[in-house]
């Protein structure tokens, strides 16, 4: 087993790698943000200025959120896929490395697209602007969990035809259990009710428990 030490430099080294290569491209953050952009406008102008109830509201907000990571995430590993460096990278670096340097990166890309989309959806549907705190600790806790199971199915998904189609029916299944709660959450934190604590307690438990599964499956997974 090699230093704690060792596997953070290693982390920390795939991270900056993927935050250099989308600076040089900006390939995932532009994708991402012209979806909100016309996600956002065509629901907005199709409602004609209409507001619809908290319930719905939440399931267009984590639709959007979802066909986001999904247009953006496919490409964590297919981009080594595509460089040619992932043989390297199966040689060179701790699988544990791997993946979290790519779930954090995950993570961080899904939060700021969190953080764009949640004052345009605001703005765009009239919500009250006061519940821009909870609904983000929502979105960020959701996002968790969908960084880590798209992580393992991007893996898995990388070197297959037709891999963003893939990407997208391999992570669905997995995620809809949690992709229900968190519309339920939202919906009740939109209908200007405190958040219920089973709700709640379930978001996190399963993006821990992802994370957990994702970190002992990946070592067998990139090993084949």
């Amino acid at each position: 087993m090699l230093p704690k030490s060792s596997l953070y430099r290693s982390i920390t080294a795939i991270l900056k790698k993927d935050f250099l290569n989308e600076l040089r491209s900006y390939y995932a953050l532009s994708t991402l943000i012209m979806f909100i952009l016309t996600a956002l406008s065509s629901l907005s102008m199709s409602l004609g200025g209409i507001t619809p109830a908290p319930h719905l509201l939440a399931a267009l907000l984590w639709v959007i959120l979802f066909f986001s990571a999904m247009a953006g995430l496919s490409r964590v590993f297919a981009q080594e896929a595509d460089a040619g460096t992932l043989f390297t990278l199966k040689v060179y670096a701790l699988p544990q490395a791997v993946y979290f340097g790519k779930l954090i990166f995950s993570f961080l890309l899904l939060a700021g697209i969190n953080i764009i989309l949640l004052p345009l959806f605001i703005l765009f549907f009239n919500i009250d602007s006061p519940r821009f705190l909870p609904l983000l600790g929502i979105l960020l806790l959701g996002s968790a969990g969908l960084a880590a199971v798209s992580t393992l199915t991007a893996a898995m998904s990388a070197q297959a035809r037709g891999r963003s189609s893939l990407f997208t029916v391999l992570t669905f299944p997995l995620i809809l259990p949690q992709f229900l709660s968190a519309i339920r959450l939202t919906g009740t934190i939109l209908s200007a009710k405190p958040p219920t604590t089973g709700e709640t307690l379930f978001l996190a438990g399963y993006a821990v428990a992802a994370i957990t599964a994702g970190s002992l499956l990946f070592d067998f997974l990139w090993s084949d």
